[in-house]
């Protein structure tokens, strides 16, 4: 008798500890899906580069505009432009320039351009970086008379990946990226230089040697201590991360309890390298001097925008402090032309701005920078309401 309750207990315990265990794999698999906690790599099909390579593969740059997006110039438009010596304005960035996730005609460019008829090329491409940006941008012979940066507060955590997948939420292929060498910044180009290589992308040795390159790996495993992938049992996972997941749950507890600037800005992986002097903070303002210098030999004038995300401007009208803050600064220091579309959303109930929580700018939000950069470009025009490439 006693052997048949002993053994009904042992296997009862062993029965709650694996529900306990699949509801904590479970809850991890979904949170995980919300706040990126594993950083293993996206996996990638022969499907998925078969589509890139055909698609928008871009031999200099990782990617481009996916082709069925793209105009006689390339940029992003429904219908061609007419061949001109020069336009009004072009611009480049990430996702945030290109309009992602509304039409084409709810751009920020298309509303300039019906509201004032300049010509405003619309060159963003989802999930670049800035130093993507800037290549695109010197390598392009279409002439402007204003040539604009767009530089997204998350982009910080972009100029140190090279193979985003690291880093971002779901796949891309590898990309160029600067690196500080020795004292000085240098290009390292992308390792997939022609289609035919595309297929390294789905070997594993091929993509290890990526890791020297890029910035993320060596934070997650070095500095967070965080697991790269959910393993079975969960309780393997979390033990053998103890302290990344117990400073997770600090930062959860006290944002809930007794919030603070330092702890809600540690909810987003990127904030960190805004913080003194990092190498991502070097590079950002590498990129935005050489956007500057290229636009000054073409006898262009260059704008920088820059793009806030929802969680930034909660955090500015909570404290009163930027995430950003040091680009914003820089930007004033080197008396560049920029505008700071956190500092024009704030004013305002801005939610409305965003198409859901943190997400891409809403038709609204788009129309709103449209209005802002007419009225600068106005400004620097003299109040004209129109003007002519020279």
């Amino acid at each position: 008798m006693n052997n048949k309750r002993t053994v009904f207990w042992i296997l009862f315990i062993v029965l709650i500890l694996f529900l306990t265990d699949t509801l904590l794999f479970l809850g991890l698999s979904f949170i995980s899906k919300k706040k990126n906690i594993f950083y293993g790599q996206t996996r990638i099909s022969a499907t998925k580069v078969a589509m890139w390579r055909e698609n928008s593969f871009d031999p200099m740059l990782g990617w481009k505009l996916h082709r069925a997006e793209a105009n006689n110039l390339g940029a992003r438009r429904n219908t061609d432009y007419d061949p001109k010596p020069g336009y009004d304005i072009k611009t480049f960035g990430d996702s945030f320039t290109m309009g992602a996730e509304v039409s084409t005609d709810n751009t920020y460019q298309s509303f300039i351009e019906k509201e004032t008829g300049w010509d405003c090329l619309n060159f963003g491409v989802g999930a670049y970086g800035p130093d993507q940006a800037i290549l695109s941008y010197k390598r392009m012979d279409i002439k402007s008379k204003y040539a604009v940066l767009g530089i997204l507060s998350e982009n910080i955590g972009r100029v140190v990946s090279y193979y985003p997948s690291w880093y971002m939420r779901e796949w891309f292929p590898p990309k160029p990226r600067f690196k500080k060498v020795d004292g000085e910044i240098q290009l390292i180009e992308t390792p997939i230089s022609r289609k035919k290589k595309a297929e390294q992308l789905l070997d594993d040795d091929f993509i290890a040697t990526l890791r020297k390159s890029d910035y993320w790996p060596d934070y997650y495993e070095n500095q967070l201590h965080a697991p790269a992938n959910l393993q079975w049992p969960a309780f393997y996972t979390i033990l053998g991360h103890l302290p990344f997941f117990a400073s997770r749950a600090q930062i959860v507890i006290s944002n809930r309890m007794h919030p603070t600037y330092e702890m809600e800005k540690e909810k987003y992986k990127y904030t960190h390298l805004y913080e003194s002097d990092t190498e991502a903070l070097q590079l950002m303002r590498y990129i935005i001097d050489t956007f500057a210098q290229i636009a000054e030999e073409r006898g262009e004038i260059p704008i920088f925008i820059l793009f806030a995300d929802q969680f930034s401007i909660d955090i500015f009208r909570k404290y009163d402090k930027k995430i950003y803050e040091p680009l914003a600064d820089y930007l004033k220091e080197q008396n560049y032309i920029f505008l700071d579309i956190g500092d024009i959303f704030a004013k305002e109930n801005y939610g409305k701005y965003f198409l859901y929580y943190n997400s891409h700018y809403s038709p609204a939000g788009n129309e709103k920078v449209a209005q802002s950069l007419v009225e600068l470009v106005k400004n620097l025009e003299g109040d004209e309401s129109t003007f002519k490439v020279e």
